[in-house]
């Protein structure tokens, strides 16, 4: 996976540097994400958790109908659970790079998309309310550091809408396809995966 990643980029990046005329931007949203495991029976948590996503943009046009749409975004993701009237939140944070192609679906502002992402763990940590004494949280602190491995891949698939190209409303949703277990969780060949929905508000400038 990282091998056709690396494949998509380079011809991504090659591509658009004949193409004229970029836009650049900030995105802002929300995200709604969760935390998938292959056993249904293993100890990934079974609520979401609720993020922000910030960052920049840009898009290169590809022609009349398809654009290259990458950037950098920092991304909060992971996943909760409630017990014993405590809830436990696993707080992931990552800098996400996507490599999305967008199609225009005639000239009203709409477009669909999809492409793959890769993100760098920016901040592993486990947090519960009521709150741990400083000792119970380092000690979680340490074991998420520990049970999380430090990357993320999968793909993106999206909806957009354009305002006067200048103005983007979108909606994605981010299909993890990399077990981000670092160490085994005790139950036998579980795997965890994310995945999030999104909803941004992006403002463009350029082109």
């Amino acid at each position: 996976m990282k091998k056709l990643f690396t494949i998509l980029t380079v011809v991504a990046l090659t591509t658009t540097i004949s193409f004229a005329q970029p836009q650049f931007g900030g995105v802002f949203g929300f995200n709604s994400s969760a935390i998938g495991s292959s056993n249904d029976n293993g100890y990934a948590m079974e609520d979401g958790r609720m993020g922000i996503c910030i960052g920049g943009t840009a898009h290169f046009p590809l022609g009349d109908i398809m654009q290259l749409r990458t950037g950098m975004t920092y991304s909060q993701k992971g996943a909760s659970e409630t017990f014993g009237g405590v809830t436990t939140t696993l707080k992931l944070d990552y800098l996400e790079i996507p490599i999305d192609f967008a199609f225009m679906l005639g000239d009203g502002g709409f477009a669909l998309s999809g492409g793959p992402y890769i993100a760098f763990a920016m901040n592993k940590s486990i947090s519960t309310d009521p709150s741990a004494d400083p000792l119970t949280q380092a000690f979680m602190d340490a074991m998420a550091d520990e049970l999380i491995g430090g990357m993320d891949f999968g793909l993106n698939f999206g909806a957009s809408y354009t305002i006067g190209e200048t103005y983007m409303i979108g909606a994605k949703y981010g299909m993890g396809l990399m077990d981000i277990l670092d160490e085994p969780t005790g139950s036998p060949e579980e795997t965890w995966v994310n995945g999030s929905f999104s909803v941004s508000f992006s403002y463009m400038f350029g082109g």
